[in-house]
């Protein structure tokens, strides 16, 4: 090889370099976009008029829940695979629900959807039907002038009985060592996923990490690991339609 051909290879060698050190600058500029100068925005209502009736008669209707509006999907639930995290967000994350019904702990007891009347996308439709069955929360969609009446809203929440179900102050001795049991595998398991969700990079929300108040829900489940509640609720979800 001659000094002009090492030469050449050397040129070669720093285009290339500066080429990808540029490609990689540029893309971490397009991410740190400038913010603007002017926040040309301004405010506007969270609900329409037809959300707005709907939301008093769920608060007038179930006045022992808390009613929450426009969640975002990813707030109801979070994936049990940390490592489909991304794709489960990227699926999930731009939807959002109309209302939220929770108990006092906030525990999502049922969901209500109001339509805007404009065409339904069947895709959002089946994802959201089957988000909710898979957390097992009753699910209705409608619009805001076809809202059941009360009587078919309050059937949406779980027996009273399964909301407001006294707590033993000693538990049975043949639950003490499953209660125990119970407890250091939440308690493992959490610090396990604790520290899987902190080193991935992505931000703290308990879709991306677990919520000690999601953990809390383990006093509910039955020595067979399902809500002894679930048995009074169908496993479907309901979805309403008019």
């Amino acid at each position: 090889m001659t000094g002009f051909d090492g030469f050449i290879l050397l040129l070669v060698g720093v285009a290339s370099f500066a080429a990808f050190a540029l490609g990689r600058w540029s893309s971490r500029r397009d991410r740190h976009s400038p913010l603007p100068k002017e926040w040309a925005l301004m405010a506007r209502p969270v609900l329409n008029s037809g959300e707005r009736r709907t939301l008093r008669v769920l608060r007038e209707a179930m006045p022992q829940c808390i009613v929450l509006a426009k969640l975002p999907l990813v707030r109801l639930c979070h994936p049990r695979d940390p490592e489909r995290l991304r794709y489960w967000y990227e699926l999930l994350g731009p939807l959002h629900v109309s209302f939220a019904v929770c108990s006092a702990n906030g525990r999502v007891l049922a969901v209500v959807d109001i339509e805007n009347g404009r065409s339904r996308s069947r895709r959002v439709a089946a994802i959201k039907q089957a988000v909710m069955e898979a957390c097992r929360i009753r699910y209705l969609s409608c619009l805001a002038e076809n809202l059941p009446p009360v009587s078919e809203l309050l059937l949406l929440l779980p027996q009273q009985g399964a909301l407001s179900r006294p707590i033993p102050l000693t538990p049975a001795p043949n639950f003490r060592e499953a209660s125990s049991t119970l407890s250091d595998t939440v308690r493992s398991r959490r610090a396990e996923r604790s520290t899987r969700w902190a080193d991935s990079g992505f931000p703290q929300d308990s879709f991306f990490a677990p919520d000690s108040r999601f953990d809390a829900a383990a006093a509910d489940l039955s020595p067979s690991g399902r809500d002894s509640s679930a048995s009074s609720r169908p496993s479907s979800t309901q979805t309403r339609s008019l």
